[in-house]
């Protein structure tokens, strides 16, 4: 993949505020998610069923299976948000901002909204093989993640 062609003096974004800034955004959005399916959709019954007897298969299969549909939920608000968030006007998740960060275009504009849905669309890809397209911004040399590279984007330092 190849670099690409920026700003001299744009200031590019580390891999661990991006990570903290995920961070923030996810958690608060996770715990929400597992809040709702605790209280309206049995997940509260079929944790207990787990802890009282987790050798009981059905109880294993119940509790995981409403457990991933808490994480992929999760993160598919979570994609969501980001798409909206990061075409903004603010530039980015409230994460980001609160780590002085911006999702720009390769001169430090404002993303579109189109360019911000790809994005979004391909951070799923990123993140399915153990998070092998983020994690990428640790070896790129402009810290960009598949995402990025797809949509053609930096996150920057404000």
């Amino acid at each position: 993949m190849t670099e690409l062609p920026h700003r001299a003096d744009l200031r590019l974004a580390g891999f661990g505020r991006r990570v903290a800034a995920y961070l923030i955004d996810v958690l608060p959005i996770t715990a929400a998610t597992a809040v709702f399916f605790y209280s309206y959709l049995g997940f509260d019954e079929n944790f207990r069923r787990y802890l009282d007897a987790p050798d009981d298969l059905n109880a294993r299969i119940a509790f995981m299976s409403q457990r991933n549909n808490i994480r992929d939920l999760s993160l598919l608000i979570y994609i969501l948000y980001s798409m909206v968030a990061d075409a903004s006007p603010l530039q980015g998740t409230v994460g980001k901002r609160l780590l002085g960060l911006r999702v720009s275009d390769a001169r430090g504009n404002r993303i579109t909204i189109p360019r911000s849905i790809g994005r979004g669309a391909v951070k799923v890809v990123s993140i399915i093989p153990v998070g092998l397209g983020c994690l990428w911004a640790l070896w790129s040399k402009d810290r960009r993640t598949w995402h990025d590279m797809a949509a053609k984007t930096l996150v920057l330092r404000r």
